[in-house]
């Protein structure tokens, strides 16, 4: 994703509104639907391209549940994490 991990961090309640969830470290650890989803952080890296510099954080998601409700949920945290421009 192409954050920082403040950024992230920052956007993160609002995108999990309605979801309970726990942070440990690098793991966040959200109840989708009574299964646990787990989303672990990599670390935040930089993407060169000339003298521009785009930070970026790689992220993995885990969850065996169903698709619909992983679905629904990334439904939801995407719209939070969106950036557009224009």
């Amino acid at each position: 994703m192409g954050f920082t991990l403040p950024e992230f961090l920052k956007l993160l309640p609002a995108a999990l509104h309605g979801y309970a969830y726990t942070c440990h470290d690098s793991m966040i650890q959200i109840d989708v639907d009574d299964t646990p989803l787990v989303i672990t952080l990599g670390a935040q890296q930089v993407r060169r391209i000339a003298l521009l510099a785009l930070p970026y954080l790689p992220i993995r998601f885990d969850y065996a549940g169903s698709d619909v409700s992983f679905q629904t949920f990334l439904k939801q945290f995407d719209l939070y994490y969106r950036k557009g421009g224009g």
